[in-house]
């Protein structure tokens, strides 16, 4: 399999972990295939690669379709508009500070709302939500209503630019959509911290294995190993079908990529994912693992340099 598809997409289960394919999810009944306008302009668009998203699974392990769909080029999160797609955002700006719910549409080259997607991981989108400066890490997901509206509950606890970044399966491509949402007030910029192989959180440390160079555009092995205590946490539990979640956010345009694991080490408290970080530059990556039915995120400053 080509290295590209290890990115952008959602981790699939791994040895361990049951999968099944992936049922369609609708807001209604369903609905009739994409207008031939957007089947148009995701084929003039291109795909990054015929086979992204194809699962690492064990021998015998389902794979949902969501995981086999072809990305569409350049779904990254930078743009809110891509081949015949549109991330539609009503309101832009939120409350710091406060519990809010944000709505949005994923628009059509009709100007109709979609209202069909493939369920990937449970879920129809996963939405990622990050401050400019790479602080205020959120993963969620938003649910969808009959007149194909999204919604989700969120609380941006600082003032600031935020970006959220959708990533989603329907029409049988994979997509990823993002927009800017404003927090009104006084922002105060939290500097990148420094390139680190470790971290502490909620009272589990992590630790990152890899090469001696990260060189952007080649594979590279990313173990991150949890133990508490001095020990190992041999009980780690599946999250979304996985042990394990990796998104890298390149600084300072916040560019996206979502690898899946590779494989793990359950007795060590061990993940492994397969990364190839597509630019040069500052990254910010976060690393999600679930323990005692709740899921922290560590996060790691790397730096991949040019070939």
């Amino acid at each position: 399999m080509h290295t590209a598809s290890r990115l952008a997409t959602f981790a699939v289960g791994l040895a361990a972990i049951g999968g099944s394919a992936a049922a369609i999810g609708s807001a209604t009944d369903a609905t009739p295939p994409f207008q031939s306008c957007l089947r148009v302009a995701a084929d003039g668009h291109g795909q990054a690669d015929a086979m992204a998203g194809a699962a690492m699974s064990a021998p015998g392990q389902a794979e949902s379709r969501a995981s086999m769909a072809p990305m569409v080029a350049g779904a990254d999160g930078s743009s809110s508009k891509l081949a015949g797609l549109t991330l539609d955002a009503g309101a832009r700006t939120l409350r710091a500070g406060r519990p809010d719910t944000w709505r949005f549409r994923i628009v059509d080259c009709n100007g109709d709302a979609v209202r069909t997607f493939t369920r990937d991981q449970t879920k129809l989108v996963h939405l990622i939500v990050v401050r400019s400066d790479l602080t205020g890490y959120q993963h969620l997901h938003p649910t969808l209503a009959p007149d194909g509206t999204f919604s989700v509950g969120m609380t941006l606890r600082q003032p600031g630019r935020y970006r959220a970044i959708a990533d989603f399966t329907t029409g049988g491509r994979r997509y990823v959509l993002g927009t800017d949402l404003t927090a009104p007030g006084a922002a105060r910029t939290v500097p990148l911290p420094r390139a680190s192989t470790s971290a502490r959180v909620d009272g589990y440390d992590v630790s990152l294995r890899r090469p001696a160079t990260l060189t952007a555009g080649r594979e590279a092995t990313l173990t991150f190993t949890i133990s508490r205590d001095g020990r190992p946490v041999t009980r780690l539990q599946p999250y979304l079908g996985a042990y394990g979640h990796l998104v890298a956010l390149h600084a300072p345009g916040l560019e996206y990529s979502h690898v899946h694991p590779a494989s793990k080490d359950l007795a060590a408290g061990a993940i492994t994912f397969d990364a190839e970080l597509p630019k040069t530059g500052p990254y910010r990556l976060f690393v999600q693992f679930r323990t005692n039915g709740r899921v922290h995120t560590a996060a790691f400053t790397q730096d991949a340099s040019a070939r």
